[in-house]
C-alpha cells in the first residue's frame, strides 16, 4: 500500500476508533452471521483476520477455533480490540499491527482467514487477496466480506462518490463479478457465496467517520435528491428525523487451490 494511503487509513481510524468500538453495524451485521456460516471453523483452525478493526470478526471466530490471529494496520483500532477481548475473556485471540497487502506471516500457515468490511479501504485488491491466499495452506479457506458496488457503473460512481465524501480513506467498493475474477487470479475458487445488505442511518454512518457538519448537511441534500434508481438501489427513506438506506453486501466463500 503507498504510504500516502497507508497514511490516510491510519489517521482516519487512529480518529474514529472508539466509534468503531460501539458501533452495531461492525458488532453484529447479517453478514457476520453469514461469514461463519461459509467459514464454518472448527476446533482444530488456525485462523488469520486481516484488517481486523476493533475484532469482531476476530473475537467472533475465537470460540469456534483452536486459535486466532487478527491484523491492523492501525494502533488505536489494535488497542480497542485488546480491550474487547478481555472484556469477553478470549484467550486464544492475539493481535498485531500489519499491512493486508504485505502480511509479515508465513505461507500456508493458516487453516482459516477472513476479512470483513476492509476490503474497499484497500488500494491495490488484488495484492490483498494474494497475500491472503499465500498464508492460507491448501485446501484452506479464505472467506471475504464487504459491502458491494452495483453492477451498473453509474450507480457504483455515486457509491464510491458518497463514500469518499464520508471518509477520505475509502478507495472502491468492488462489484461481485470482480470479487469473483479477484479471488481466481489469486488461485481461490470459489465456492459459495451469499447475498445481503447493510442497513444503515445517515447520522450515525457519518458521525463514525468524524464529518464535519456543513460537509454532512451536503451529503445529507445528495441523498435526499438523487435519482429515483439510486433511491431505490440504495434504499434511500427519510423517516424518524434521519435517513435510512443501505448497501448491498457480499460473503465469498473461496478454497485455496
Amino acid at each position: 500500500m503507498p504510504d500516502d494511503a497507508k497514511e490516510t487509513v491510519r489517521s482516519q481510524f487512529a480518529r474514529q476508533a472508539a466509534w468503531y468500538t460501539v458501533s452495531s453495524v461492525h458488532r453484529h451485521s447479517e453478514g457476520l452471521e453469514a461469514l461463519l456460516r461459509l467459514a464454518a471453523p472448527s476446533p482444530q483452525d488456525r485462523a488469520l483476520d486481516v484488517a481486523t478493526g476493533t475484532g469482531f470478526t476476530a473475537l467472533a471466530v475465537a470460540p469456534r477455533c483452536a486459535r486466532v490471529l487478527a491484523l491492523d494496520m492501525t494502533a488505536g483500532m489494535v488497542r480497542e480490540a485488546q480491550k474487547l477481548r478481555d472484556a469477553q475473556g478470549l484467550h486464544n485471540v492475539e493481535f498485531c499491527l500489519g499491512d493486508a497487502e504485505a502480511l509479515p506471516l508465513r505461507s500456508a500457515s493458516f487453516d482459516l482467514v477472513t476479512c470483513r468490511h476492509a476490503a474497499h479501504h484497500f488500494p491495490h485488491l488484488e495484492k490483498s487477496v494474494a497475500e491472503m491466499a499465500r498464508v492460507t495452506r491448501a485446501d484452506g479457506r479464505v472467506v471475504l466480506d464487504d459491502t458491494c458496488a452495483p453492477e451498473d457503473e453509474v450507480l457504483a460512481a455515486l457509491m464510491d462518490e458518497w463514500e469518499r465524501r464520508r471518509d477520505p480513506s475509502h478507495v472502491a467498493s468492488y462489484t461481485p463479478t470482480r470479487l469473483r475474477e479477484v479471488f481466481a487470479d489469486c488461485g481461490l475458487r470459489v465456492v459459495d457465496m451469499e447475498m445481503t445488505h447493510v442497513r444503515l442511518q445517515f447520522n450515525d454512518w457519518v458521525r463514525r467517520a468524524g464529518v464535519a457538519a456543513p460537509q454532512a448537511a451536503a451529503l445529507k441534500e445528495s441523498f435526499l435528491s438523487a435519482s429515483p434508481a439510486a433511491t431505490a438501489a440504495f434504499r434511500i427513506q427519510e423517516r424518524d428525523g434521519d435517513v435510512h438506506f443501505g448497501w448491498d453486501e457480499i460473503v465469498l466463500l473461496g478454497v485455496r487451490r
